[in-house]
Formats: structure tokens, C-alpha cells, sequence
């Protein structure tokens, strides 16, 4: 499988960076200095997502987004030749703090999680990094339709 390019989002892109994060693209977030920004992305090798027109012009591997919609942004990437393909475990990447996540047996999480949520799902996952909990609920079925929706837009 071809590797992913790891990236860093500026702090106008963060619905991106965690829609990147879900489909297993290594993206950091969160940075609010554009010198430490340029500084992580040269040592780690990573290409900068930006709005900002300045901060492109400084950066040696950055792809400059255009549009302040999520879905065209999607596209832009798409064009760029991104691939999304891998929505959710165990590719994904936790959208809160961009760690691993892996499956984990149900009894695992019988502390960590509403006893009704227990008893209805057998389908857990865990961030190794921040330790969320994940289960095919409510929020993971929204995250699916929005994921159809972008890809019905994008053929």
C-alpha cells in the first residue's frame, strides 16, 4: 500500500484536519505559531495545508486551499491526488489527538463506556495515544453519511 503523506493544518483547518485524521492521514493540528509550523513541517517532513496566503508562500512543500468549504477542499485534495479510501479503523486516526487506533476487546472498555452503550455494540476501538473510545453509534453513522455524500460529489 502506497504510504500517505504526512501533513500539518493550520489553525484554519481544522474540520480538515480531523476528516484527514479519519481516513488515516498523519495531520497535525493545533499549532498556532506559522514559524513552528514551518519548523515541525521541514523536520518531519510533512506538506502544510494553509489558507493563508503568506504562510504558503513561506513553506517549501504546501499545497494552498482554496475554498472555505469542507467539501471543496476534499476536492481540492482530491485533485491533488489524495486518496480516500480508508474511513475508520484500523487505518483511521483518532480526530481529537491524531494517535493510532486499534480494535480492543469489548471487556476491555466495560468501565469506560455507558452500559447501555456496552450492551449494544460488540465493535470497540481505542486511541493508543489519548484513549477515546469509538463504537459504530450515532456520531459514526453521521460521519458515514457525510463520507457518502463526498464521494457521490467527487465522481
Amino acid at each position: 500500500m502506497e504510504e500517505k503523506p504526512k501533513l500539518i493544518a493550520d489553525l484554519m483547518l481544522g474540520r480538515l484536519a480531523r476528516w484527514l485524521r479519519l481516513y488515516g492521514y498523519d495531520t497535525i493540528y493545533g499549532v498556532k505559531d506559522d514559524d513552528e509550523i514551518l519548523k515541525i513541517a521541514e523536520s518531519e517532513g510533512r506538506i502544510v495545508l494553509t489558507r493563508d496566503e503568506d504562510l504558503a508562500k513561506r513553506a517549501e512543500n504546501v499545497i494552498l486551499i482554496h475554498s472555505n468549504t469542507f467539501e471543496e477542499q476534499i476536492k481540492q485534495l482530491r485533485e491533488e491526488g489524495f486518496k480516500f479510501e480508508e474511513l475508520f479503523p484500523p487505518n483511521a486516526r483518532c480526530p481529537k489527538c491524531n494517535g493510532l487506533i486499534r480494535e480492543v476487546e469489548k471487556e476491555e472498555i466495560i468501565e469506560k463506556v455507558p452500559q447501555r452503550v456496552y450492551e449494544k455494540y460488540d465493535e470497540f476501538y481505542v486511541c493508543t495515544q489519548c484513549g477515546q473510545i469509538y463504537w459504530p453509534g450515532r456520531q459514526w453513522r453521521e460521519v458515514v453519511k457525510i463520507d457518502k455524500k463526498l464521494r457521490e460529489a467527487n465522481e
